[in-house]
């Protein structure tokens, strides 16, 4: 009987222990289920945040890694030379730079300076009046009229050179930049209103394909001056996506109708522009003046996922640092 009583008592005890172990795995569970929902329920908000806020405000709805981007110092990288490219002469109305009244008509491509005659050249007369004897010469295109009333006087000469042709435009039609591998056509662009404040400017157009746009009125190939081209770097083609890895040493190819014009990459800038007056703008802007020298300019915005800063490169003719390089 003694027997039999503890058997009972074991077996109770058995499926009280066995109860307790249940009611602590479902405790478990329900402890685990409820944290995997509260989780889940944090990720869905902030998805929803997320994407509301990218929906809202793409540009600035962009999260990476810590470091991933770095805001550059505005200042130029170091050329091939060792040094910076001078920046172009600034003009005497400083509002003129890049952003113009639209009041004001944009400034034409600066052509060559040409010799104007005084005179239209025509078959040129030698007239002697001492004696009643009279010449006619006629050369193809110089005039000289020798008038002498008295022997005693000195005789007056006029020479008129014709004028010498003006240069072929040669217009960009296509970019190449084997280090990125970009090969893009360029297209011309002109420039639309934009109000800052009660003021209303003109800003250049930039297109809205992958292509390349070529500032009308800068310089054409071949020429002096600052040939300047833009691009978008992010939406639109995202034509100058990775112009941001190009480094002063790589080859910048611009063609016209077949024909190539080779330039060198000599110095990359990154500008801070979002935010900054009107005066900061106008300054960075100032790389896209005319120049005397003979350069190439390329334009677009920085970084990828900001558009905060504006990225300028600079490239000089192939042949023109050759010569440089000869120099003692």
């Amino acid at each position: 009987m003694f027997l039999s009583q503890w058997r009972t008592l074991m077996h109770s005890w058995r499926q009280f222990s066995r109860m307790a172990a249940d009611e602590r795995r479902f405790r478990q569970t329900v402890l685990l289920g409820t944290t995997i929902t509260v989780v889940g329920l944090i990720c869905l908000g902030g998805g929803v945040t997320l994407l509301g806020w990218r929906l809202l405000n793409p540009e600035k709805a962009a999260f990476l890694p810590p470091g991933a981007v770095k805001t550059p110092e505005p200042t130029p990288t170091v050329g091939v030379f060792k040094m910076t490219v001078a920046p172009p002469p600034l003009p005497d109305d400083f509002s003129e730079i890049v952003i113009l009244p639209i009041s004001e008509q944009v400034s034409p491509t600066r052509e060559p300076a040409t010799l104007i005659p005084s005179v239209t050249p025509s078959p040129t007369t030698v007239t002697i009046s001492p004696t009643s004897t009279t010449a006619m010469i006629q050369p193809t295109n110089v005039s000289i009229t020798i008038s002498a009333p008295r022997i005693t006087s000195a005789p007056t000469l006029t020479i008129i050179s014709t004028p010498s042709p003006t240069p072929p435009v040669v217009i960009p039609d296509r970019i190449l930049i084997e280090s990125i591998g970009l090969s893009a056509p360029v297209v011309p662009v002109g420039q639309h209103p934009l109000r800052v404040g009660k003021q209303v400017y003109s800003q250049w157009d930039v297109p809205d394909v992958f292509a390349a746009g070529w500032h009308q009125n800068s310089a054409p190939l071949g020429q002096p001056g600052n040939t300047v081209l833009n691009g978008h770097h992010n939406v639109n083609g995202e034509v100058f996506r990775y112009l941001i890895e190009v480094e002063p040493g790589d080859r910048v190819i611009l063609e016209s109708q077949g024909r190539r014009f080779e330039y060198i990459a000599v110095q990359t800038m990154t500008l801070l522009e979002e935010g900054q007056p009107l005066e900061v703008r106008q300054e960075n802007a100032r790389w896209i003046l005319p120049t005397e020298d003979e350069r190439v300019t390329l334009i677009t915005c920085w970084p990828y996922h900001a558009s905060t800063h504006r990225l300028v490169l600079i490239a000089m003719p192939k042949s023109a640092l050759e010569k440089a390089a000869e120099l003692p």
